[in-house]
């Protein structure tokens, strides 16, 4: 296995690291936990969650939610070894090592409609432990491993999912556009959102939140950021 070239980071309540082998029993139960959600609230117009998300009627479905999982994790270790590494797919665990989720972020810009886009951000938390900022959290450690390259984010949201449109409007995003279909929405419409570095590390008490040592960082890039 290739040596990681991700430094762990730690929030106030969660580590965000990379993936093990070892996970995949927690990473199943999480994948269950996600189906059982969507089954109880699909009256409520739960927005799917692709990576994991399985339709109730699928012939051997218990399979095909563990073979995704198992394609899950193997993406991640491809992607751990990408040259450049582009894509960080991350484990967000509790401070005992336990695994509750996951945050992703696309670090190389990709060209969309003749137009050059900067990242994606993807996340998910188990139903069982959600409702309690842990998304928003995660994504505002990594989102900071991104800004260290780049100026802007760009993140594509289901239109009817409000989960994800609060939380990225939390980490300073903007909605500046509607796509009626999207290489990250399986072909549905996406509302489009930027998140700029600035608004990002002006966005909800975010220095306040962090551990010295990354406070110290954040406080710098804003300073350098002012200069330019």
């Amino acid at each position: 296995m290739q040596k990681s070239d991700f430094i762990p980071i730690a929030t106030p309540r969660l580590i965000v690291d990379e993936f093990k082998t070892s996970d995949y029993a927690r990473l199943q139960e999480i994948a269950f936990n996600i189906n059982r959600n969507a089954d109880e609230h699909a009256a409520e117009g739960y927005c799917p969650f692709y990576t994991f998300q399985v339709d109730k009627d699928t012939p051997n479905r218990d399979i095909a939610i563990r073979q995704k999982v198992s394609e899950f994790l193997i993406k991640a270790e491809r992607e751990r070894n990408q040259e450049p590494r582009s894509t960080y797919r991350m484990a967000v665990r509790l401070p005992d090592g336990k695994l509750i989720g996951n945050a992703t972020v696309d670090m190389l810009p990709i060209e969309e409609d003749g137009k050059k886009i900067y990242g994606d951000l993807g996340y998910f938390i188990d139903p069982q432990y959600g409702e309690h900022g842990y998304a928003t959290e995660a994504v505002r450690g990594l989102v900071h491993h991104f800004f260290k390259k780049y100026k802007k984010l760009d993140i594509t949201a289901h239109p009817a999912n409000k989960f994800s449109r609060k939380l990225i409007e939390r980490i300073g995003g903007v909605q500046v556009g509607y796509k009626e279909a999207s290489h990250y929405g399986h072909g549905e419409p996406r509302a489009v959102f930027e998140v700029h570095k600035a608004d990002f590390y002006r966005s909800c008490a975010f220095n306040r939140q962090m551990p010295n040592l990354l406070t110290i960082l954040i406080n710098r890039q804003i300073a350098q950021g002012g200069k330019k």
